[in-house]
Parts: structure tokens; sequence; C-alpha cells
């Protein structure tokens, strides 16, 4: 019995030693992820990027039938905002109008509503409405940093006293910025 009892003490004895002394089976793996980003040069129009973009309005406002001439600006007050990525030099150009030449000499048509008539008009790069616009004509902005740049255009629309009905006059010219 006495060996019976020892051998189970030394028995747990060797247990209990063996647990002591095991070795730390924890192990350790490291490494990184990696991150990236690619970036494309851009450009946004009043904070709008992609086609179909609005490039703003030309309002002439409500005149008299028998008008001389009304002048306007592009987007109000304020231009066109263009905004693009560091190192872009976009280029503004004007394609057409949907009555380009209707009216002489200036350059596009508004049309009536009953499409029987035309107010002319055309669209130039200075306020004092002496440097035109032509279709196809360009502007280009200065290449970015980090600033957005204004196109400022201004329009010209000439009445023809005496001619021209009541009514409202349309058109809707296509613009492209390019980069």
């Amino acid at each position: 019995m006495l060996f019976s009892r020892c051998s189970r003490i030394t028995g747990y004895s060797l247990v209990v030693g063996a647990l002591a002394f095991t070795p730390n089976l924890q192990a350790q793996v490291s490494g990184t992820i990696d991150a990236s980003i690619t970036l494309e040069a851009a450009c946004s129009v009043d904070g709008e990027e992609g086609s179909g973009v609005d490039f703003g309005s030309l309002a002439f406002g409500s005149h008299s039938a028998l008008f001389g001439q009304a002048d306007a600006q592009v987007a109000g007050a304020g231009g066109i905002t263009v905004l693009c990525s560091p190192g872009v030099t976009p280029t503004f150009t004007l394609l057409s109008g949907l009555h380009d030449g209707e009216v002489a000499p200036a350059i596009h048509a508004m049309e009536d509503t009953d499409a029987t008539s035309y107010i002319g008009y055309t669209l130039y790069t200075d306020e004092t409405r002496t440097d035109v616009l032509d279709i196809n004509g360009t502007i280009v902005l200065d290449e970015f940093s980090n600033t957005p740049q204004t196109v400022a255009l201004y329009g010209r629309a000439f009445g023809d006293p005496g001619n021209l009905p009541a009514g409202t006059y349309t058109d809707t010219l296509q613009v492209e910025l390019t980069w």
C-alpha cells in the first residue's frame, strides 16, 4: 500500500511538475494592411460633377415688346464657379444653341412658344460686351492650385421694336468643360 501511495504521489508530482515547466504555447504573428486610393483629375461646376450639369442661366428678365436691347450675366452676378483638382488647366467651350443663326447679326436666338418669332442674342467674355464668344469659342482657365475660379459670361439680347410679338422666348446653349 505504501508503494501504491508513493506511486500516486510521485505520479501527481510528475504531472504538476510537467505542467509547471510546460513551455508557453502562445505564438504571435504580425504584419501590415495596405491602404490605397486612386484619384483621377476632376472638375466641378457650382459643386456638381459629371454630365448634365447645370451651368446656370442667362435671364434677360421682362421687357416691353418694343425693347431695343437687354443685358444679362450667366448665372446671375456670380458667374459660373469652377473647381478642379490641382494641376488641371480646364477649357470652357460654348458649343451651340438650339436656334443659332436665326437672327443676324446675333449669334444665338431665343424662340417664342409658337415657334414663329426669334430674339437674337450674343455672349461676351467681358462686361463691356465687346469680346464676343463665338460658337465653339473657348475660355482657357488658369491651372488650378486650390481655389475656385469663375467663368464670367455676359449676354446681350437684341430687340426688333414693332416686329416682335409678346410672349416667352427661350433657347438652350450646349457648353462643355474639358481638362
